[in-house]
């Protein structure tokens, strides 16, 4: 609920940028696909993970602009006891990401390319179903992406997107205190221009 507010208040802070800067284009996406974990322990257990997020795009005059948004992954998983142990156990993972950008944008005819970085700010949970364990987090961590419109209407684009993350967790994370939650995401969906 935090994060959502967050997210939220991130929105109107755009929009609320929107009208004071010399802003020459607004445009929200919504996009789906996948996340694919850098870090070996966690593919072991979860795998590739599906992904949602909205992002708002504010580009100002020239070709610099500022993006914010609200992402979600989620995955169920088994894992193994490290001493080789036959035992199995459901876990669960779940992160809400909210990104801060700042992009470049160069322009061919109908396509848009966003060229950023900037950070994202997570908050994550592990549940194991079956014992009382339960790992839970919030991380910055740096953020770069690669996101493609191309219009296909007056104000609806077909937009997808690609970024990269090193979230490591630190010494709170399970099982391993260097464990990286981060690598990357491909997303694909629809861009609608405001203005």
């Amino acid at each position: 609920m935090k994060a959502g507010r967050l997210a939220a208040g991130l929105a109107l802070f755009v929009v609320g940028l929107a009208a004071a800067a010399p802003a020459q284009e607004l445009s929200v996406s919504f996009g789906a696909g996948g996340f694919f974990p850098s870090e070996g322990a966690y593919r072991e257990i979860y795998g590739s993970s599906l992904s949602f997020a909205g992002d708002l795009w504010l580009k100002l005059k020239g070709p610099i602009g500022f993006a914010a948004g609200f992402g979600r992954t989620a995955d169920k998983g088994v894992a193994e006891p490290m001493d080789g142990g036959t035992e199995t156990y459901a876990v669960e993972f779940r992160r809400t990401s909210i990104p801060l950008v700042v992009f470049y944008q160069f322009e061919a005819g109908p396509v848009a390319i966003r060229l950023g970085a900037g950070a994202g700010i997570h908050s994550y949970r592990e549940t194991w179903q079956t014992v009382d364990l339960d790992f839970r987090g919030h991380k910055t961590s740096p953020r770069i992406v690669l996101a493609v419109s191309a219009a296909v209407l007056k104000r609806v684009s077909l937009f997808c997107s690609g970024s990269f993350e090193s979230i490591r967790t630190g010494e709170s994370s399970f099982p391993d205190a260097s464990i990286n939650l981060g690598g990357f995401q491909m997303l694909g969906g629809l861009s609608f221009r405001v203005f």
